[in-house]
């Protein structure tokens, strides 16, 4: 379980690839009017006038559209992957401050085709969008990196983490990188270790609760069924207990509420059989120590019924013939 939740943390943004693939913002291969058109919508567009290097490969691109004198499948290709790197990036830009981690994604699909821009010989208008990108991977890349260590949750936190080293790596900041991924790392094995451990307390003390019967119920009807059942009942209830205490412990160091409220459960419900197997523990004490107190008492009767017998007998062998001289 602790291998899956960890798989679920370090693939979240992978699954967001690809769902940013199949819905995000893209433009088809179209004509030379049609991406001229796409191009000059973006004129104003927030995010290019602050990362003014994108803007200026969108210009660039505008005036080759106009003065090509042949509009061929390489420039097609240059134009769709220019236009989706843009469309990516505003995509990137405008989730930067709600959703950083969405916004890496983004980030990462517009450096994509800036790749493939560059292979369709755009290398110009990719360079200038690297460094548009370089620039905003190392502003968010901070960002992630500050709300990871604000985190309330160990998978939130590792989510947060991840993202900031794929942006640290996108900003070519490699000492940066180095030093978040180990943090992840050391944080992600941390984790896996502890509800690892956490998992095994769950199952040990659903193992105890599930066959608990009577105890867990409140009621001692198993007072009379062994003399030391009782007692047993409550060494396993109160180990039950301590290993649903010590899983919420963790649960809530972790920030997990979820797995933190099921094992309050557990605790409260091996708490309920403790108390039940130590009100049977305490009555079958008192049963005994009665049934004691009564076979004592009786022995001591019987001791003191014999001490004055013997008591009587010796008297009578000492006086009788003394009284019968006398007469």
């Amino acid at each position: 379980m602790a291998t899956r939740r960890s798989l679920i943390v370090i693939g979240v943004s992978l699954l967001a690839l690809t769902a940013l693939a199949a819905t995000g913002a893209s433009a088809d291969h179209g004509s030379a009017d049609e991406y001229l058109n796409q191009l000059n919508d973006l004129r104003n567009a927030d995010a290019l006038t602050e990362y003014t290097e994108l803007d200026l490969a969108r210009s660039q691109a505008v005036v080759e559209l106009q003065t090509a004198e042949e509009f061929d499948g390489e420039m097609d290709a240059r134009m769709h992957h220019l236009l989706n790197a843009i469309l990516a990036f505003q995509e990137a830009y405008g989730t930067a401050q709600d959703d950083p981690v969405a916004s890496v994604d983004h980030a990462d699909e517009a450096q994509r085709h800036l790749d493939q821009l560059s292979e369709a010989g755009g290398e110009t208008y990719a360079g200038l969008g690297t460094v548009a990108l370089e620039r905003f991977y190392a502003t968010q890349a901070e960002v992630l990196y500050e709300q990871a260590q604000q985190a309330e949750s160990t998978p939130r936190r590792l989510e947060l983490l991840n993202a900031s080293v794929r942006a640290f790596d996108g900003a070519g900041e490699s000492e940066r990188f180095a030093d978040a991924q180990l943090e992840r790392d050391q944080l992600l094995a941390e984790y896996e270790r502890d509800m690892q451990r956490h998992d095994a307390l769950v199952s040990d003390a659903n193992a105890y609760l599930e066959g608990c019967g009577a105890a867990c119920e409140g009621t001692t009807d198993y007072v009379l069924s062994g003399p030391f059942g009782a007692v047993s009942e409550y060494t396993a209830a109160m180990g039950a207990h301590g290993d649903a205490s010590e899983a919420a412990a963790i649960a809530e160091e972790h920030g997990l509420s979820e797995d933190a409220s099921g094992a309050a459960q557990l605790e409260s419900r091996a708490f309920t059989a403790m108390i039940s197997a130590g009100v049977a523990s305490a009555i079958l004490a008192f049963l005994y120590a009665g049934l004691f107190v009564a076979v004592a008492a009786g022995v001591v009767w019987r001791i003191s019924v014999w001490g004055s017998d013997v008591h009587t007998s010796a008297l009578d062998e000492i006086v009788t013939p003394l009284e019968v001289d006398d007469a």
